[in-house]
């Protein structure tokens, strides 16, 4: 299955006429002859040059590894689970729902949600898009065993059909209303996780000489009804100074702190022997409005 447009018809056109995509072996086409490759790593380049703020957009291949080690030491697990049950409850009367993780990085919850459905009975169609090449190129690994499509796109102009699909998750990306009503079918749902307010409370508390909480904004959004939320939170303990820096890279800290800051944490495990943090996530669930 496929629902990739072409990014190229989708500007001249408008994402909503943009035709699908042809596959054949490793390239894809479109009616017009537009064509695009499926790179050695897995994915597609469906990101235009002039869509393009930068030459290498989105994380670094540093900024990848960091949050792929971290990841995968399973720091971040209750909060895949949450989500995993979260994509079930609601497709649960979808025997093939098509999801599309919209920012979905190296796709270790894209993995983990596709995972989880398939040992629950579903057959899901998986799908992801992220504006890096770093990290769909890490993401190989998880997606090419599972027959996970990931493309390098933007969320803010998806080259994906209309009304087509089940489920959108956005985890720590931009979330585009717009972009999501767009590509959803008239029941699909979309799922979010954003840091709760008192998330990474002892990072800050390290960091910071007066830091502050995080600000959870009203959870009405336009065109969504909102479904509900599960919390998610617990004490994360760290035993390594590696992990701790992967931890800080992941968060939007790592932009703006200052040097002296930042060498507070980078030199922590000099003096000390464990560092703990709160982490507190919601997982929230929205409808199309009919």
């Amino acid at each position: 299955m496929n629902i990739f447009t072409c990014p190229v018809c989708g500007e001249k056109l408008g994402l909503s006429k943009a035709p699908l995509l042809h596959f054949e072996g490793n390239t894809a086409s479109c009616p017009k002859n537009h064509c695009f490759d499926i790179s050695a790593k897995g994915y597609m380049n469906l990101l235009l040059s002039q869509q393009k703020n930068v030459k290498d957009p989105g994380d670094s291949k540093e900024m990848v590894a960091a949050r792929r080690d971290f990841l995968n030491s399973g720091a971040y697990r209750p909060l895949l689970d949450g989500l995993c049950a979260a994509a079930n409850e609601l497709c649960n009367a979808l025997p093939s729902p098509v999801i599309v993780d919209c920012g979905c990085g190296e796709c270790y919850y894209t993995a983990g949600i596709y995972d989880y459905l398939k040992e629950h009975g579903k057959a899901p169609s998986m799908f992801g898009i992220d504006i890096s090449k770093n990290a769909l190129a890490a993401a190989k690994a998880r997606t090419k065993p599972r027959g996970i499509s990931t493309a390098v796109a933007s969320v803010f102009r998806m080259p994906i059909q209309s009304s087509s699909v089940d489920v959108a998750a956005v985890v720590f990306a931009p979330f585009q209303p717009d972009e999501l009503r767009r590509i959803l079918k008239k029941d699909g749902c979309v799922i979010t996780a954003i840091p709760a307010e008192r998330h990474l409370q002892g990072l800050r508390e390290l960091l910071y000489d007066k830091p502050r909480l995080n600000e959870v904004k009203p959870y009405d959004v336009e065109g969504l009804d909102f479904l509900g939320k599960t919390e998610v939170s617990y004490n994360l303990e760290i035993t390594e100074q590696e992990q701790l820096n992967a931890l800080f890279m992941m968060t939007p800290y790592y932009y703006k702190t200052s040097r002296a800051d930042c060498n507070k944490l980078y030199s922590y495990f000099g003096k000390n022997n464990s560092f703990t943090t709160e982490i507190a996530f919601e997982i929230l669930k929205y409808k199309v409005r009919k």
